[in-house]
């Protein structure tokens, strides 16, 4: 939209209402004016019809008075004289009026016994035309004799005249209007243009982060009013910007404490940590380091075992070597996980080869795995020895839940949006509800010291999300628990060209 400025605006508007104020003075004027006129030519003609009545009518020169009234009438006037049973008409340029005595102005003046005017023309305001004046009158004849006169006066000069004062009259108000607009634009401007433009700068200045010392604002009310306002307002925003500094100051401050805070809290957890840790590992730890001991104890005391004997021994010491050794390695995939290979994965199979690794072991005594593996998984990027990892903790979790005999239940399913889902479902104890959101903390378990570390829910959620998994959890106690993972579909990996497959 386009724009103007404030003088340009304030000049068109001092034009327009002074252009319909003069206007309407002017036909003020000119209707004031027009009365006056036509009133005085009205008087006139009064005037003349005293003078023919006093110095020819009653005299009975009537044709003395008609040449009176040729020569005092305008060209193109006309009348007739009714009196003692005679009518003469008259008019200014010679030519017979073919008029009679009956005009209705003569037999309202006869029938009032005054004198009675009609302009005749057109006078619908502002707009009038005037073409003559008719005066009928009653005259005194010879004898005191009774009689009347109809005159009508041309006004042809009138209407020059008033054609001419018109002309006056809108030279007078475009002159005004030029006066008034060049005077009035300069007042104005000086005094609320300026002021206005001062104003601007002054917010122009606010704008960059300070105000001016000293502004010639004019001495307008309302705009040093509006000044005034600019500058408390100004004050309000440094003060909310100096309080908006110190709060900040004060919140850097406050954070400062806070991530110190927190590193003494961490520092605080991790002892705790360790402390919980010291008593799980110990137990774990001291039971096949206790066997160790007794069979080399054995060995000492007995130098001549037979082989067969010695070679069982040893393979016990092996054994819970080993134990030892998976205790420590456990700690170690937490604390420090090994590397990946992530590649893509085909799930069932997966789940296949662990489902069978657990039951050749013996795990899951007197406990029914069932598997519900979904023929249209789609396949996932992952590390497949990690992901059975992930399995095993899920199945272990579940067998110590059911405390003996039971069902385990491993589904697949292929979910549109989400991808690839595992659900490890046991019909066990369950999880109790104030404990559920800390199932996958580090070190937290609810097994008796030697029996768990706390380690493998919270492994295994890492492993998970180092894939851009999720794993979920819900359990109601008493009803069982289930654990749903759920990875994206490799063709949804946003990190597959990173491993070249």
């Amino acid at each position: 939209m386009r724009q103007i400025g404030l003088r340009a605006e304030i000049l068109v508007n001092i034009l327009f209402i002074t252009a319909v104020a003069m206007f309407l003075i002017g036909i003020i004027a000119f209707k004031v004016t027009e009365k006056f006129a036509v009133q005085g030519k009205i008087e006139s003609v009064d005037t003349i019809i005293t003078a023919l009545e006093g110095s020819y009518l009653m005299n009975g020169d009537i044709e003395g008075g008609i040449e009176f009234l040729k020569g005092a009438l305008n060209r193109g006037g006309w009348g007739v004289i009714s009196g003692r049973g005679e009518r003469v008409y008259f008019s200014t340029d010679g030519g017979r009026y073919e008029g009679g005595g009956g005009d209705p102005l003569i037999l309202r003046a006869m029938r009032t016994g005054s004198r009675v005017t009609e302009i005749v023309g057109v006078n619908f305001p502002p707009i009038s035309s005037y073409e003559g004046i008719k005066v009928a009158a009653p005259v005194r004849m010879p004898g005191n004799a009774r009689g009347t006169l109809l005159i009508y006066q041309p006004l042809s000069s009138l209407e020059d005249n008033l054609v001419l004062s018109q002309r006056l009259i809108a030279l007078w108000i475009i002159l005004f209007l030029i006066i008034i607009a060049l005077f009035g634009f300069y007042i104005l401007s000086r005094r609320i243009v300026r002021p206005v433009h001062e104003l601007i700068r002054t917010t122009e200045k606010i704008s960059a982060g300070r105000f001016p010392e000293s502004a010639d604002v004019g001495r307008v009310k309302e705009i040093n009013q509006l000044y005034s306002a600019l500058r408390v307002m100004f004050d309000e925003i440094e003060g909310g910007k100096r309080n908006l500094r110190d709060k900040i100051r004060e919140l850097e401050e406050t954070n400062a404490e806070l991530k110190l805070t927190q590193k003494e809290l961490i520092a605080a957890e991790k002892l705790a940590s360790l402390g919980q840790l010291s008593a799980g590992v110990a137990h774990e730890i001291g039971n096949p380091l206790s066997a160790i001991k007794g069979y080399a104890e054995v060995l000492k005391r007995a130098p001549g075992m037979g082989d067969e004997k010695r070679n069982g021994i040893v393979s016990d010491i092996l054994r819970e070597v080993s134990r030892v050794d998976r205790i420590i390695r456990t700690l170690l995939d937490y604390s420090r996980p090994r590397k990946s290979s992530p590649q893509i994965v085909n799930v069932n199979q997966v789940i296949t080869e662990t489902a069978e690794i657990v039951g050749n072991q013996g795990a899951l005594k007197d406990i029914t795995l069932t598997l519900d593996l979904s023929p249209d998984m789609p396949s996932i990027i992952a590390d497949p020895g990690q992901l059975s990892q992930v399995i095993i903790n899920l199945l272990l979790n579940a067998r110590d839940a059911l405390r003996g005999a039971g069902e385990i239940v491993i589904s697949t399913a292929c979910d549109g949006d989400a991808g690839a889902v595992i659900t490890v479902r046991d019909n066990g104890e369950g999880i109790p509800g104030e404990i559920i959101d800390k199932i996958f903390d580090p070190f937290f378990t609810t097994k008796d010291p030697g029996h768990g570390t706390g380690l493998g829910l919270s492994v295994s959620a890492r492993i998970v999300e180092t894939f851009e998994g999720v794993i979920e959890v819900e359990s109601t106690h008493g009803n069982g628990s289930l654990f749903r993972i759920i990875f994206p579909a490799a063709r949804g990996y946003e990190n597959a060209e990173n491993f070249g497959n």
